[in-house]
C-alpha cells in the first residue's frame, strides 16, 4: 500500500515505514502529525483518489528537524564593479511514515509507541544532594591572585643611562 502526499508544494510517493525529507512542519520531534493532503492511495491493485479520500490520511513521526544545503546565488553585473551574493539553507524535516488509512485509529495506536520510547529514553540516573556535595568538596581550591601584592617593574637602560 502507498499514497501520494502533497506537504510544502511538492508530491511525495509514501509507504509504511518510510524516512523522507520535507519542508518544515512546525512540530516537536517524537510527535505525531497527520498529513491529509492525500492525492491518491493504492492498496493492493485498487486505486483510490477524489472524493473517498475524504476519511483517509497518512500518520507520520517527526524524526529530526534538519537543514538543507547551503545555496549560494550570485548576480553579478560585468564591467560595473557590482555583484552580490546570497546564502540560503531551507528548512526541513524528517518523518517517518506511520500509517495510511483513518488518521483518528492510526494515531490512537502509535501514540502509545512513542510514548513509551519518550519515557525510556528520558530515564536517566538523577543525581542526589550528597553527590552535588562531595564533588564541591573535591574541588580544587583556588590560588589568590597575584595583583593583591604589588610588583616592581625593572627600568631597561638605555645608552644616555650608560653614559
Amino acid at each position: 500500500m502507498y499514497a501520494v502526499i502533497k506537504t510544502g508544494g511538492k508530491q511525495y510517493r509514501v509507504e509504511n515505514d518510510q524516512k523522507i525529507l520535507v519542508e518544515r512542519i512546525n512540530a516537536d520531534e517524537g510527535t505525531i502529525v497527520t498529513l491529509p493532503d492525500l492525492l491518491m492511495v493504492v492498496d493492493s491493485g485498487k486505486i483510490s483518489k477524489g472524493s473517498e479520500l475524504q476519511n483517509m490520511a497518512v500518520s507520520a513521526t517527526v524524526v529530526r528537524q534538519t537543514r538543507g544545503p547551503k545555496i549560494i546565488t550570485l548576480k553579478h553585473r560585468r564591467r560595473k564593479n557590482s555583484r552580490r551574493v546570497k546564502g540560503h539553507r531551507q528548512d526541513l524535516t524528517l518523518i517517518k511514515v506511520v500509517g495510511i488509512g483513518d488518521p483518528k485509529k492510526l494515531v490512537l495506536k502509535d501514540e502509545k509507541k512513542v510514548k513509551s520510547s519518550k519515557s525510556e529514553t528520558e530515564k536517566k540516573p538523577q543525581k542526589t544532594k550528597t553527590e552535588d556535595k562531595i564533588k564541591k568538596e573535591t574541588k580544587p581550591a583556588s590560588t589568590k591572585s597575584v595583583k593583591e601584592g604589588k610588583t616592581s617593574k625593572t627600568k631597561v637602560g638605555t645608552k644616555k643611562d650608560k653614559k
